[in-house]
């Protein structure tokens, strides 16, 4: 495993880089913008001093000084916000991912020590004019606390598909194994065995059982009885394998 981890990622994917070039484009532009103020109270404070003594110079630069004051205020929100988003990343490598979050050290999971997977979206509208989906994806180990990976990250392209073909094939035999040998298979908010399908109110036997579909977020379950049972996606874990279980093995 030590030997693995040496090797170089197979993809990165950063929240927002930081370069460089970033310092010399955007950052150069912006302290000169907030400097410069300071630069004018300073030229009026020694022609006031030189020309007309102390108190011309105490008062003529002073508004301009309070101004560059207010303005390194909102660069220092944004240098600390873009320092933020590029120690937010996730590092794909044949062995595993290695992750980092700001204020947290970086962590490493390896395919097989990662046991769940949910992945969901919330779509938010306002007035009907102005519409965003976030896209969430956690993974669950018990080797580390779950990882939320930023919705951002979340929308880059391959980081998805990757993680869970990688997890999938590790943990969807031993689940489908555990499930044929009479065992009961959590998926977060539900529960199966050969029995039956387990909520938390409610247990429901396979004969019971008209169908099941994912809809707007959420895992229908459909009773020979008329009604249906719904669970929120977001509180479930590898529900791919939880569908496929479903359908073949019942």
């Amino acid at each position: 495993m030590k030997a693995a981890q040496q090797s170089q990622p197979l993809a990165e994917y950063y929240l927002q880089e930081l370069s460089w070039r970033d310092l010399f484009r955007v950052f150069l532009p912006l302290i000169l913008l907030s400097l410069a103020p300071f630069g004018y109270g300073l030229w009026r404070t020694l022609y006031g001093y030189s020309s007309f003594g102390p108190a011309a110079a105490a008062n003529w630069g002073t508004s301009w000084f309070i101004l560059s004051a207010f303005l390194v205020i909102p660069l220092l929100l944004y240098a600390l916000r873009r320092l933020r988003r590029a120690h937010t990343w996730i590092k794909i490598y044949p062995w595993g991912v290695e992750y980092h979050q700001p204020l947290r050290r970086k962590r490493k999971l390896a395919w097989e020590e990662i046991q769940g997977i949910t992945t969901y979206s919330i779509h938010k509208s306002f007035l009907g004019l102005f519409s965003h989906t976030k896209h969430h994806f956690s993974l669950y180990s018990p080797a580390a606390p779950p990882f939320h990976c930023h919705p951002e990250l979340t929308e880059r392209a391959g980081l998805k598909k990757v993680i869970k073909q990688q997890t999938y094939q590790h943990i969807k035999p031993k689940l489908i194994k555990a499930f044929k040998d009479g065992k009961t298979i959590p998926f977060g908010g539900i529960s199966i065995s050969k029995e039956k399908l387990i909520l938390p109110q409610v247990e429901v036997p396979w004969e019971f059982l008209d169908g099941i579909s994912v809809q707007k977020g959420t895992f229908l379950i459909k009773l020979t009885a008329q009604n249906t049972l719904e669970v929120p996606i977001k509180n479930l874990i590898n529900l791919e394998i939880l569908i496929h279980l479903i359908k073949t093995e019942i």
